[in-house]
């Protein structure tokens, strides 16, 4: 399938018009653009504009509450839960880290659960939105399931991504957002739209084959066998089952029951580094990244990269030449 290339503020223009058609309050409405052109611009478009359909369907189906108001409960100086009303998960993770910033100023360390939230888009937004203030993130939420656990044949586990933020003096942040199966579940309805196959060793068929076409995908797998299993159960735990919501195949499904809230919970924890007496970890960070792409390649490598090194430079690129959008989703669009 052909692709548009859409320069960034044109991207945002229309995908604010669509989700501001569907109800949503323009302050939201800007919120979700922005992490949603984040993931378009950083390569990422598995969680980019090809996801407005979807949320403007939940919006009119009455899946999601357009007008959510966030309540944050003071659990302790450091810890906080916030309640996201059933409200779009994007705002309800830039309120979080919003706060978990604000306690860690105060007292080193912001612990904030989130419930009651959606899909909340690319995790790498809100790490920027840290260490853009000079701290460090983690941040984790639980997905609806579609990935077999290790030795199963059926799913059990969300896709669960996990991200970490560390700030770098003079240079972009060192960012890690990573799915817990073998490819994001948003990569697959990519590979889907442009009609790409997609790698070996990532998907299983209703039979439980490994397969490669995107159209025959029942179940992915676990990244790294029993070690990516484990860590999305983990994610699960530190989310749904700590703020008493749903877990595994309980979980409200996203291209399903368009009519339900999905119930989600979320985990942001900011950390930071002065409080920790340490003035200079950015600056060792920034040492730190120098080092590791100063390591000898392997043959057949170029250059050894940090992690966000390649969304870095196809951010650089897309600047100049324009965001590339799946002729299908850019039709939508400007419908």
């Amino acid at each position: 399938m052909t692709s548009v290339n859409v320069k960034p503020e044109e991207l945002k223009s229309l995908a604010l018009k669509k989700l501001l058609q569907a109800g949503l309050p323009e302050k939201n409405a800007k919120e979700v653009t922005d992490v949603l052109v984040h993931a378009d611009i950083t390569g990422v478009h598995s969680h980019g504009v090809m996801r407005v359909e979807h949320y403007c369907k939940r919006l009119q189906s009455g899946g999601l509450n357009p007008n959510a108001e966030f309540s944050i409960e003071q659990v302790s100086p450091s810890v906080a839960v916030l309640d996201s009303d059933d409200g779009m998960g994007h705002s309800g993770l830039i309120a979080a880290t919003e706060h978990g910033i604000k306690l860690a100023k105060e007292t080193g360390l912001g612990f904030v659960s989130v419930k009651n939230t959606s899909h909340c888009g690319a995790l790498s937004y809100f790490m920027e939105q840290a260490t853009s203030e000079g701290m460090i993130a983690i941040g984790m939420t639980q997905t609806d399931t579609c990935v077999a656990p290790h030795g199963g044949a059926e799913r059990f586990l969300g896709t669960n991504p996990i991200a970490f933020g560390f700030p770098v003096e003079g240079g972009s942040p060192m960012i890690l957002d990573m799915a817990t199966s073998a490819t994001a579940f948003g990569k697959l309805l990519h590979a889907k739209e442009t009609n790409q196959p997609i790698g070996e060793g990532l998907a299983l068929d209703a039979e439980g084959h490994v397969t490669t076409d995107p159209h025959k995908v029942e179940n992915l797998l676990p990244f790294g066998g029993h070690k990516g299993s484990g860590i999305a159960l983990a994610i699960d735990a530190l989310t749904g089952v700590l703020m008493g919501a749903n877990f595994s195949n309980h979980i409200v499904r996203m291209y399903d029951d368009y009519d339900k809230m999905r119930k989600l919970a979320s985990l942001v924890i900011v950390i930071n580094p002065e409080k920790l007496g340490n003035p200079l970890f950015a600056v060792t960070m920034a040492a730190m990244v120098s080092e590791l792409r100063s390591v000898t390649p392997a043959p057949g490598v170029e250059k050894v990269l940090a992690p966000n090194d390649p969304q870095v430079a196809y951010k650089a690129k897309c600047e100049e030449e324009g965001i590339p959008v799946a002729q299908g989703v850019y039709d939508y669009l400007v419908s």
